[in-house]
């Protein structure tokens, strides 16, 4: 697959979440790309084709406040895929826990924004380097037990998991991730990368690497010796950035920013629902 058609199949992919979510009756901000293509570790081959999954951001109904209905947070599976919905204040404080896979959404380069909302989206978008800084310490406990997570999983039979278990021995995705994971801590509080670049691979022989990993090249043994390495290399980090940090160093002031963005949406949305109303019963 060319670059070109990589680019065209990804943004086809978000064009199907996006009218999907729309089609169950959401109000939709966004629907932002995440995983493999983010970090230029996407396959696709006979073998191998990896999935498009996506992160939706929507914005709550008038008549969702005025119920005091929960705030929306679910996953559909769709085609294969899958698409993380989230109300955009449950996103904000995913953000606020630092976890990675949400703050990549923040970077990555395919997105469908719906027009009305691009301006106050954008504005958010701004601060996606200071919000990754918002609580530097927790960042770096979220990668290592990210990282911990997967190593459990690695010989465990999910049911999506099940034949590559059996094939393999171990899930070979799960043991890409761990090597990822310790990369990226690595890039960040060692070499001090930018978010952006920390996930990024771009480096031939590392990104062959990486996608030999997921191919599936190494023996169990292999598999199992290389899980504990980098994990242990993740959690070392982790613990020289608590030890240095504590165990929470919350930024306020970058908090407050991204509150009054994510506000201002919200706010706009519910106005813009009201005015929508009031056409209606002008022209009745």
């Amino acid at each position: 697959m060319t670059e070109a058609e990589r680019g065209k199949h990804i943004r086809s992919r978000l064009k199907a979440h996006y009218d999907y979510i729309k089609s169950l009756g959401y109000e939709v901000i966004g629907v932002f790309l995440q995983g493999s293509q983010n970090y230029n570790l996407d396959i696709y081959e006979k073998d191998y084709m990896s999935d498009v999954d996506t992160k939706c951001l929507v914005v709550p109904k008038l008549a969702d406040l005025i119920k005091g209905s929960n705030m929306v947070s679910i996953k559909y599976d769709f085609e294969d895929e899958q698409i993380d919905v989230k109300d955009i204040r449950v996103m904000m404080e995913m953000w606020k826990k630092q976890n990675q896979s949400y703050l990549e959404i923040l970077f990555t380069k395919y997105k469908i924004i719906t027009p009305k909302y691009k301006e106050l989206m954008n504005d958010i978008l701004k601060l996606k380097n200071e919000i990754v800084k918002m609580n530097i310490p927790q960042l770096a406990r979220c990668i290592s037990g990210m990282s911990k997570e997967k190593v459990v999983a690695l010989e465990h039979e999910y049911p999506a998991t099940v034949e590559k278990i059996r094939k393999y021995g171990y899930d070979p995705k799960q043991l890409a991730s761990i090597i990822r994971l310790s990369h990226l801590i690595e890039n960040l509080f060692e070499k001090n990368m930018s978010f952006e670049k920390a996930i990024w691979y771009d480096e031939d022989g590392l990104r062959n690497y990486m996608l030999d990993i997921k191919r599936g090249k190494k023996t169990l043994e292999e598999a199992r010796e290389l899980a504990l390495a980098y994990d242990s290399k993740t959690e070392a980090i982790k613990d020289i950035i608590v030890d240095l940090h504590g165990k929470d160093k919350f930024d306020d002031e970058i908090c407050a920013k991204l509150q009054e963005k994510v506000f201002n949406l919200v706010e706009f949305a519910i106005i813009d629902t009201i005015l929508g109303c009031m056409t209606n019963e002008e022209e009745l």
